[in-house]
């Protein structure tokens, strides 16, 4: 090709440029049914041109035009010459004309410089190639940049190449290259330690080698399946995120439930460092405006609950604090107001093994509406919660799910297990595509969480109900149990 060739088609680009600017200006225009082949037109251009401006600047940098510009980088000398390309688009393809320098890596380049490969995959196929060649033969290098210009070529994902790098590690690797790989997993496999976000939650990111990510995504996976309602088919509502904190949290909870204890003897359960008023509930009665907010001067007898916290420092809502202490394996420890321990509590299952045995024949698993998780990813819930003066006896026990757990508890939903002791009605009714408490029925005479006794004092004498008192004295260790036993 001449130069009076090269003059001609510029001559046709620049007048291309005026077309797209008319197209672009003009697209309502244009028929419905010709969108689909203009776009294909213009995609076929943008591939072309991408191409063309990679090879003008690799051109440049090889010609020693960079370098008689005064520009110090490639990069730099497309941005002074006035390309329309942003500063980091222009660095990207900086890195993919480097990366492809080598005398091997040839084929990869003309595919850049065609505009089939983008300067992206352009750099991470290049990468792969050089960890390649690094861990197997020279014999085989040339099959693996055949294989990695075919995966740019096409639509390659990083997990693509993923799977290239391993399929020819596996094939052609050494065992020095072997040793190496699972010397670098060994060395970066981590989980960081909890991060407070601000928003209350908090943050985990594990970092795993291949067998590892196996044994955590398998259990994972099964646990964290979609559970539809059986009975409408209402799909599960929750997202794949949602689904897979349920489930890490189910794991942990079962390991728990088995009492191990670490390499110094710590224990795998939570101990739960209670405030006696950590497990008041919020007032239920005090009038409020319409966005739930206490009206001033409408103060009343109530307790005020309190934050819990566990023995790592985490700050636990009264919510959360009633939700641990009634499903969770812990060890309670209570304190007085000056933060005091006051008593601890027997690390004790939230039920005992005959019951948990009982409970799996009468509930058959999850007994919240709909659901179907089996009894080994249920937990034991205290329908009257022991806080409340609930027992722990079959007849105030239930199993539910770790999701349904946490949601008869956020909800506070009651429920009861049927007189004749075969199963357990909860007292929800469906709103649109969801569960909610039933409203309760007019004239009812339960009493308010602020009417039953706290745990160690006993209820009182008949006649008209008292407030509960300000400051209930904690059980003493060495008296009898109190009356409701302070098992989950």
């Amino acid at each position: 090709m001449t130069y009076i060739d090269v003059l001609d088609a510029r001559g046709s680009l620049i007048g291309a440029l005026d077309a797209l600017r008319t197209i672009g200006g003009g697209l309502p225009s244009v028929q419905g049914q010709d969108l689909a082949a203009l776009a294909v037109e213009l995609s076929e251009l943008m591939v072309v041109a991408r191409g063309a401006l990679v090879a003008t600047t690799a051109e440049a940098k090889t010609r020693g035009v960079v370098l008689e510009s005064g520009s110090r980088t490639p990069a730099q000398w497309l941005v002074d010459a006035g390309a329309a390309v942003k500063h980091n688009e222009a660095a990207l393809i900086a890195r993919a004309i480097d990366a492809t320098t080598p005398a091997s890596h040839a084929s990869l380049r003309d595919g850049m410089t065609s505009g089939e490969v983008t300067p992206g995959d352009a750099i991470t196929a290049a990468e792969c190639i050089a960890e390649l060649f690094g861990a197997t033969e020279p014999a085989t290098h040339d099959a693996i940049v055949e294989g990695a210009v075919q995966l740019a070529r096409g639509s390659m994902s990083r997990r693509d190449l993923r799977e290239f790098h391993d399929e020819m590690l596996a094939r052609f690797g050494t065992r020095p290259s072997e040793d190496r790989e699972h010397e670098h997993q060994q060395s970066r496999r981590a989980v960081t330690a909890f991060r407070p976000l601000a928003d209350g939650m908090w943050r985990l990111e594990a970092t795993l080698p291949p067998a590892d990510k196996a044994i955590v995504d398998a259990a994972l996976t099964a646990l964290a399946a979609p559970s539809p309602d059986p009975d409408t088919g209402a799909r599960d509502l929750r997202t794949a995120g949602q689904r897979r904190a349920d489930a890490l949290v189910a794991a942990f909870a079962r390991v728990a439930g088995l009492g191990e204890t670490g390499p110094l003897g710590a224990s795998t359960q939570v101990a739960l460092i209670l405030p006696i008023e950590a497990l008041h509930r919020a007032c239920e009665h005090q009038a409020r405006d319409s966005f739930g907010r206490p009206l001033p001067g409408q103060d009343c007898d109530c307790e005020r609950p309190v934050a819990g916290r566990d023995e790592l420092g985490t700050t636990l809502l009264p919510q959360d604090t009633r939700l641990l202490a009634c499903g969770a394996d812990l060890t309670r420890v209570y304190v007085g107001k000056d933060g005091q321990p006051l008593v601890v509590g027997r690390t004790e299952r939230t039920a005992k093994p005959w019951q948990r045995t009982a409970l799996c024949v009468r509930d058959r698993g999850c007994t919240f509406p709909g659901c179907q998780s089996p009894p080994s990813w249920s937990q034991a819930h205290h329908i009257t919660h022991w806080a409340d003066g609930g027992a722990t006896d079959l007849d105030n026990l239930a199993l539910v799910c770790h999701y349904h757990h946490t949601f008869i508890h956020h909800h506070d939903i009651t429920g009861r297990v049927t007189p004749d002791g075969t199963r357990v009605e909860w007292d929800v009714t469906r709103v649109g595509a969801s569960w909610r408490p039933k409203p309760p029925e007019s004239g009812s005479s339960e009493p308010l969480p602020h009417e039953v006794s706290p745990p160690g004092v006993d209820p009182p004498d008949p006649g008209p109900p008292d407030p509960a008192p300000r400051n209930p004295e904690p059980p003493d260790p060495g008296e009898p149990g109190p009356k409701h036993h302070l098992t989950a």
